[in-house]
Formats: structure tokens, sequence, C-alpha cells
């Protein structure tokens, strides 16, 4: 990764006399003495690859002279004994390459120094805001200072839509991190497919999942795993995982494995016991249509609505057709009415977060962002008929089906990294007839 690239960037993109602010949290409690697994910052990771808890990185704009600053916590054998080593005040030089590097507990007497002359301060508004009462705190200082002239910034600023720009548009070093991402999810879902039959628990189709991606080095999920039996795949973000897959019904899988921070994204519906019934055909079918279509949009100069506008053309049509919505095609449109059944967005940008940074929509008007070479995005249409919905006919109700893959946009077309992954009714049903042969 060219951190030093980046943070070049970052640089000339802040207005002079200014600096942008990233920390890493420290772990959450979980509970007693433990804490949840460790996620550091993502800013942190794409800027300058720090994951150590606590540390604190400063970016100055391209006219200073100190670029980089790092804060981290000093080498402590004893602790490192329990918990691991850490980088110190000399590996944040050494290996991060920081211009200065200091003890985290020099960071509330240095903000001054670092504030004087600045005119602004650019950090998260969410999820650096531990650090706002320090930067406020230390500011007020400036400002009054008794008889003398009064110092330090005039304005704080929000740094995510700058470094969310800058993310949205992946390199070459993180397109080879996707591809494998991409794949590791891929084989997590083989695996499923391999082992899926009725009677089967919820829980075990996610644990396989793990167990795939873990053995292929992930870093294991890159969010919680949806593995949502029967009309549980009606709800959109269930996670319970706790029922019994049933004879006849459906299974919709959301999952994705995480490679050094970057995410897979896949959304698949299988048969439980193999095979498709009629009702589930049609919609599977419809979904399918959709999707494939909705790929087809992901070039360079389309928007980022694109795929979602050609989802609903292709499902409004398919709802009439289906005798799901008596209304025509174009009154399903202008009145939203597949709504009811398709209540989210088609994609969103992929990359170190499973739902990525970057501008989607521009300020003032809504236009969502053109599409350029270099964007990663996912394409996941679903239908959701819940058990009790007496607008639907009865052979439908109960069933969720939601297909997702996730595209590279390049000059030559759309790229889908997930695409060894089957998909196909015919392709489905002939992979696990011959599992059980």
């Amino acid at each position: 990764m060219n951190y030093v690239q980046r943070r070049d960037a970052l640089a000339r993109a802040l207005p002079e006399k200014s600096v942008a602010i990233f920390f890493n949290p420290e772990p959450a409690r979980r509970s007693g003495d433990q804490d949840y697994a460790y996620r550091p910052d993502s800013n942190m990771i794409y800027l300058c690859g720090m994951d150590e808890p606590g540390a604190v990185a400063v970016i100055a704009s391209a006219e200073q002279g100190v670029r980089f600053r790092l804060f981290v916590k000093p080498r402590d054998p004893e602790r490192e004994r329990w918990v691991g080593s850490r980088y110190g005040v000399e590996g944040a030089r050494d290996q991060f390459g920081a211009d200065e590097a200091r003890d985290i507990a020099e960071l509330r007497a240095s903000l001054s120094d670092i504030l004087f002359a600045l005119e602004s301060v650019y950090f998260d508004f969410t999820y650096s805001s531990a650090l706002a009462p320090m930067l406020f705190e230390a500011t007020e200082a400036l400002r009054h200072r008794g008889r003398r002239a009064s110092e330090g910034p005039r304005a704080f600023c929000d740094v995510r839509d700058i470094v969310g720009e800058m993310r949205r548009i992946k390199d070459a070093d993180e397109i080879e991190i996707m591809k494998r991402a991409a794949e590791v999810s891929v084989a997590g879902f083989e695996a499923v497919l391999k082992t899926l039959r009725p009677g089967m628990g919820e829980w075990e189709v996610e644990a396989t999942l793990q167990h795939a991606f873990r053995a292929r080095h992930a870093m294991g999920e890159s969010f919680g795993s949806i593995c949502a039996g029967g009309a549980h795949a009606t709800t959109l973000h269930y996670e319970a995982n706790r029922d019994v897959l049933r004879d006849g019904d459906l299974i919709l899988i959301d999952a994705g494995a995480e490679v050094e921070y970057y995410a897979g994204d896949i959304s698949r519906t299988f048969p439980v016991n193999g095979r498709f019934s009629p009702a589930q055909r049609d919609i599977y079918e419809l979904v399918l249509k959709a999707q494939k279509e909705a790929i087809e949009t992901c070039i360079v100069g389309n928007h980022i609505k694109s795929p979602h506008q050609r989802v609903r053309e292709v499902f409004a049509h398919g709802l009439h057709e289906l005798g799901i919505l008596s209304e025509s095609p174009q009154t399903i449109l202008s009145e939203n009415l597949d709504f009811a059944f398709y209540f989210h967005g088609t994609s969103h940008y992929l990359g170190i977060d499973t739902h990525d940074v970057g501008i989607a929509y521009r300020r003032g008007h809504d236009a969502p962002a053109r599409l350029e070479e270099g964007v990663v995005l996912t394409v996941e249409p679903g239908l959701y008929f819940t058990e009790d919905d007496a607008r639907v006919p009865e052979k439908y109700r109960g069933i969720g089906v939601r297909i997702e893959d996730d595209v590279l946009v390049t000059a030559r077309g759309p790229v889908v990294l997930t695409a060894q992954l089957i998909k196909e009714i015919d392709d489905i049903e002939a992979c696990m007839g011959r599992r059980e042969g």
C-alpha cells in the first residue's frame, strides 16, 4: 500500500493552515473483563495502516514542514506479556514513516503547539468524536490568552467527504485485495452448498461460512452473516440465525469475508432441499433478471442510482405479469407500489467498510454521483413477501429472495468480482443434486 501517496493526496486536499486528525478507539468492553474483537478506524487503516488501539494520527496541509505525526502508546514489556507487542514511539517512526512520533500521553500538551497557527481542524465528527473535547479545550486556551492575541483554529470541519472521495476510487493494490476478499467469500458460500439440507440449523450455516473464511486466512466476517431460512428472509437484517431449516423452504444468505480489512459482500438464495418450487422459481427468476440487467448499467458515466432504476423497471413489469400487482408497470413505478416488496437500495460502495464511504448524492440537489473507473459497488436486488400479506397471492407469501454480487467499474465495462459463485437455477439444482449423489 502506498500510504505516503495517500497522505500526500490528503495534504493537498486540505486548505492551508489546517490539519486532519484521526484516531483508533480503545477496545470496547463485551462483559466482565472481556473485550469485543478489536477493529481499528477505517481511515487510519487507509492512510497509514496503523491498527493499534488508542493511536492518533495528525496529517498537516501541504505547505507545512511536519506533515505526519503519530501519537502512540509506549512500549510496556510487562503489559505486552499479556496482550502482545506494541509498536511504540520507535515503531511509529520506523514502520509507519511518521515525521514525528510521540507518547500518546503527550497529545494533550502537544495540541497547543500543533493548533497555534492553524485556521481549521478536520476530524471525523462521528468516529473521532472522542477527540472533540480535547480539541475544543486546547482551542479555547489559545483563544483566551490574556493580553495576547487570540490564536488557534477558527473552524472545525468534518473530514469524511474528503477522505471518502479518496477511498471511493480503489487503486491497484486495493483491487487485488478486494479480488481476494471476493474469492474467499465465494468459497464460504460454496462450502454451504456442499452441506445444506433440511434439518440443518441456521447457526450451522453461519459456522460453515466462518470456518471457510478463517481457513483461507481471512480476518473473519466483514459483517454479521445473515442466514435466513423460510419467512425469516423477508426481514432485511435478520441476524438471529437460531432457527432450523425446513424442507421446502429457501435460505437467504448475506455474508462476506474480510481480507486485510477489505470486505466481500455476497447474497445468494438457495432451496434447502435442492429444488426450487414453482412459486420460488417465479420470484427467483425475476430477481435474477433484474440483477443481471442492473449489473450491465455499472459503467463509467452512469450514476450510482442507475442499477436501482433498472431493477425497479424490471420488477414493475414482473410484479404485474405474476399478478402480484394489478396496476400497470407505469403506475407501479410512478406511485412507488414496488416499495411494498422492495424497500432498500440496489447498490452501495464496497471497500474497507462493507457500506463504504464516498459521496453518493451531491449536496443541495441530491444528484447521484457518477460511476468512475475504480469504483467497487454491490448490486443486490431483492423481493420480500411476508407471510401475512393478504395483497400477495398465497403461493408467494413467506418468500424472500436476494441476489448480490460485487462489481468493479472499469473502462471496459463492469467486472463481477464474485462471478465464480453460481446463481442460475439449473446450476444450483445440479450442484446440490450432485452433492446428494
